[in-house]
């Protein structure tokens, strides 16, 4: 037997030093920095610090060894099996933590189930954290021998029940309880705890299943026959139904929202359907059901709070100009990869996102060959999870396309991560929890792009004024990467895209959904043009502003410059004008405030023209004619500005926003092509 002393370094605490005096790692440490005489003070072996440590060749344990020969034979074994379990999960082996634990444990003992809460708090976190993963082993191992059943009670310990952690999440859970006691109804919760047995869902929807079970219950206890299974009727399931419709959140007693309501009928209505089926509720009888034509969550209109969680297009300009900035914070590297290699795949991530408007798990588990090119046009095929439709197609962008491709020549050029070829997006993990599959959608929406959206943009500011005419900063909340989805469809609905064609492109069941982007869009455009119309002027400035916003619309039809009354090119759409549209000559011609850029701009091309037309010494009457044009237009010009100019502050910027609005939905309907759309995979 022979005796290892703890390194005598005061904050050393895991390296043993066979020599009564520094271990290997410090007296390193202790010759780089140069050997400091105060690096420790002179070292007396401390009786206390010794530990008996016996090896199988009487040797003592290097720095990458430790030692269970000082352990009870049953502590031995509950450790080896305990760090078998974890090698076996991909856990990484630190051997100076084990010691740490090793060292500090009580002599005599018998079971690592006899040791005090306290003393893994007092372990550094991470031998603490080895001990717990550890324990958690030998406690599952201790019930599968005794023989029982940790779901018998009505509180089940998360960790010894073995269900997976939630969607996405296949390792085993390990953390909290599920408590049943809030279904009042014997009968009740004895059918859920069966649930949960047999059918073994994840811990997240037996949670929720749970609480499902606890709003019908809530809802049973008023019944006559709530505790009676035997009588229960349809009236029954109705007084279930409306309990869910009219539960509010417990924490602040706020309305759920209505896809949450429908997301809690649904957890109910999956579990009766399992206990029908599965021969549990065979005493209950057959009316005490759910009939989805009268038992539903009734969807409240879409209105633009619903839909307004598009992020504005002035703000996803801001934040393309700081796209260099996402993912550089992390210094993140693994399997080979630098962190610029992870930082340019998140900003690939981001493009996508913004360019096709698909869901965020639905673009960071693209597959590698995603892209595909359908008669020359590029085509992206991509996994609905949301629905359980795989294989959709969407045609995209020639620049979005071109994105793609060069990542996926980066990606052929990086090292290989390990299980993860098919994805366009790896994560190859941590070290110790190794991933396998695709990045995270959470971590790129909660970590990635939160930070760089909250940290490391240095404005955000939005087109409104505050009473100063600064402009106001943006609320960075409302930036989520979800928000794109909603921008890109808006931005369909704006430009005039056909109701079918854009729930085909958002892979929408209900065309009502869709719908609601346009209602968004009506409503926005009305406002703009009740706002806007009454500015209207003529060919010659003077105010011919239109009553009412319907009279803009029938009378009157965009044409480059302004609007257009010639009754004949309204009826045609503006595509029929006799002088071929020298509008400033006209008039019929009606501009409004919400054509001063287009104005501007023929002004500077007209101006262009006749130096151009004098350079090539053309006719006078060219240039004559180009000079009338450039005084028509700029006379209407003036006027508006001056009108504009006149306002006060606060309806002058009303009328800026209207303008944009009107801009925005008279452009033309472009941002994807539309050519061979379809939304399943060949395959």
């Amino acid at each position: 037997m022979t005796s290892v002393f703890v390194c005598s370094v005061a904050s050393c605490t895991t390296h043993v030093a066979s020599n009564g005096s520094r271990c290997d790692a410090c007296r390193k440490a202790r010759y780089l920095l140069g050997n400091p005489t105060d690096f420790d003070t002179t070292h007396t072996p401390d009786p206390s610090r010794r530990r008996p440590n016996t090896s199988v060749n009487g040797a003592m344990p290097g720095v990458s060894q430790f030692s269970l020969a000082d352990v009870s034979p049953a502590v031995r074994q509950e450790l080896l099996y305990g760090l078998q379990q974890r090698d076996d999960a991909g856990i990484s082996l630190v051997p100076q933590r084990v010691r740490r634990i090793v060292a500090g444990l009580p002599s005599g003992l018998g079971s690592l189930l006899d040791l005090d809460a306290s003393f893994s708090s007092g372990l550094p976190a991470a031998a603490s954290g080895v001990l717990n993963g550890v324990l958690l082993h030998v406690r599952r191992a201790r019930v599968e021998f005794e023989g029982t059943d940790p779901t018998s009670g009505d509180v089940w310990e998360c960790a010894l029940i073995g269900l997976t952690a939630g969607r996405g999440r296949k390792y085993a859970a390990v953390h909290g309880d599920i408590d049943f006691r809030p279904v009042r109804q014997r009968w009740l919760r004895e059918l859920v705890k069966e649930y949960g047995r047999t059918a073994r869902p994840n811990v997240m929807d037996l949670r929720q299943t749970v609480y499902a079970a606890t709003i019908a219950s809530s809802a049973l206890a008023g019944r006559p026959h709530g505790d009676e299974p035997g009588l229960l009727a349809m009236a029954d399931m109705n007084a279930v139904v409306d309990m869910f419709r009219i539960t509010k959140r417990p924490e602040d007693g706020h309305d759920y929202s209505t896809s949450h309501r429908r997301a809690l009928l649904r957890h109910w209505r999956t579990f009766l359907d399992y206990a029908r089926q599965a021969g549990m509720m065979d005493h209950v009888p057959g009316g005490f059901a759910l009939n989805p034509r009268f038992h539903s969550i009734a969807a409240v209109e879409v209105t633009e709070d619903d839909l307004g969680r598009a992020i504005p297009e002035h703000i996803i300009a801001q934040l393309d100009a700081h796209l260099g900035l996402l993912g550089t914070s992390t210094g993140y590297t693994s399997g080979g990869w630098t962190a610029a290699d992870f930082a340019r795949m998140y900003q690939v991530v981001y493009a996508v996102l913004r360019d096709t408007g698909r869901r965020p798990g639905e673009v960071t588990s693209l597959r590698r060959d995603c892209l595909e090119r359908v008669d020359g046009k590029p085509t992206l095929i991509y996994d609905n999870h949301k629905r359980r439709r795989h294989g959709r197609r969407l045609p995209i962008s020639e620049s979005t396309a071109q994105l793609i491709e060069a990542w996926q020549k980066e990606l052929d050029a990086l090292p290989a991560v390990p299980a993860c070829a098919q994805w366009l997006f790896p994560s190859p993990g941590q070290r110790n929890r190794p991933r396998r599959g695709h990045l995270n959608t959470s971590h790129f929406c909660n970590r990635i792009f939160r930070n760089w959206v909250d940290e490391l943009i240095p404005d955000l500011v939005d087109d409104r004024l505050d009473e100063d005419g600064a402009p106001l900063a943006y609320d960075r909340t409302q930036v989520v990467p979800y928000g794109f989805r909603h921008a890109y469809a808006q931005r369909h609905a704006d430009a005039g895209t056909r109701p079918d064609v854009l729930r085909e492109l958002m892979d929408h069941r209900s065309l009502d959904v869709t719908m609601g982007y346009y209602k968004v869009s009506l409503s926005r455009k009305q406002e703009a043009v009740r706002t806007v119309a009454a500015l209207a002027v003529d060919r010659h400035g003077a105010a011919r502003g239109f009553g009412d916003p319907l009279a803009y619309e029938v009378e009157s039809v965009g044409v480059p410059y302004g609007g257009c009354t010639e009754p004949s090119n309204v009826k045609a759409g503006g595509g029929h004008c006799r002088i071929r549209f020298q509008c400033a000559g006209c008039d019929f011609y009606r501009p409004d405030p919400s054509y001063l850029p287009a104005l501007e701009q023929q002004i500077a091309d007209l101006r262009a023209d006749k130096e151009a037309a004098l350079a090539m010494e053309a006719a006078d009457w060219v240039v004559r004619n180009l000079d009338d044009q450039i005084r028509a237009y700029s006379k209407s010009a003036d006027e508006m500005r001056r009108k504009l100019d006149a306002l006060p502050a606060e309806e002058r910027a009303a009328v800026e926003s209207a303008s944009r609005e009107l801009r925005k939905a008279r452009s033309a309907a472009a941002f994807v092509p539309l050519q061979s759309l379809t939304t399943r995979s060949s395959e």
